[in-house]
């Protein structure tokens, strides 16, 4: 009868045994699942994120080349040539805008993304290079407020 207890006992341990271990497993898999998970979010923001920046910047760069050929040269082919040329790189900039607001964790993003993308679209309407000048460092600084609050949104 003391054999039996024993064996019985063994086999409830060894049974209890599994079970915990199998429990634990678990919880440390979810625990990497989340873990992986927020290590892929994190990855795409800052695709997403720098992407945006740069598609911004090289509008910016457009819009300043647009209302320079258009003081040079009304006329001319590279006046003609510059605003398809911005509205090219204003269509990769709104492309990038969307994918900030698909990604971004707060709405303070997506208004600070699309504030910077507004002022950077009304450049070539500046009257005079004092006004470009200053539309382009509204822009600026507003793109370096969107990568302020953005890099806090990676971390």
């Amino acid at each position: 009868m003391n054999g039996v207890l024993s064996a019985l006992i063994a086999v409830v341990g060894t049974l209890l045994g599994s079970v915990v271990t199998h429990l634990f497993q678990r919880k440390a898999s979810a625990r990497d699942q989340v873990f992986a998970a927020q290590q892929q979010l994190r990855a795409d923001r800052m695709a997403v994120y720098s992407d945006f920046a740069g598609a911004l910047t090289e509008f910016r760069r457009g819009q300043q080349d647009r209302w320079h050929r258009e003081g040079e040269d009304p006329a001319g082919s590279a006046f003609l040539e510059a605003p398809a040329e911005a509205y090219r790189l204003r269509g990769l900039a709104l492309h990038a805008l969307f994918r900030v607001r698909l990604i971004a964790s707060s709405r303070t993003l997506m208004d600070t993304a699309q504030h910077a993308y507004a002022l950077t679209s009304a450049m070539h309407k500046a009257a005079d290079r004092l006004e470009l000048s200053s539309a382009g460092e509204q822009a600026r600084e507003a793109l370096e407020q969107f990568i302020e609050l953005a890099s806090s949104d990676v971390q």
